[in-house]
């Protein structure tokens, strides 16, 4: 995780997996970008396997991003990310279009 040089956005950059085993390492992240209140960029690129409990981390972030006014786009996305989300009914609630 890094932020960007103008300091008004935060990047997250996820690893290979998203599953229920890398679930509380993401939350401490996302909480963390989120008490900053800044933009946040998502780099879901590298993601090769994701769950439902993956799925269901990222539509939390997601909401809980909404309520504090927080903006959040993608920068790229995996494959793997764009299917399960589909499949999942989660495109729209992720904005992976």
């Amino acid at each position: 995780m890094s932020d960007t040089a103008e300091n008004t956005e935060g990047l997250i950059t996820f690893d290979d997996t998203l599953d229920i085993t890398m679930a509380a390492t993401y939350f401490e992240k996302f909480t963390e970008m989120l008490n900053q209140h800044k933009s946040i960029v998502l780099d879901g690129e590298g993601i090769e396997r994701i769950d439902g409990a993956g799925l269901q981390l990222l539509l939390g972030f997601f909401k809980a991003a909404e309520s504090l006014h927080v903006t959040i786009k993608w920068q790229m996305c995996s494959e793997v990310l764009i299917k399960s989300a589909k499949l999942s009914g989660l495109s729209n609630s992720l904005a992976i279009d």
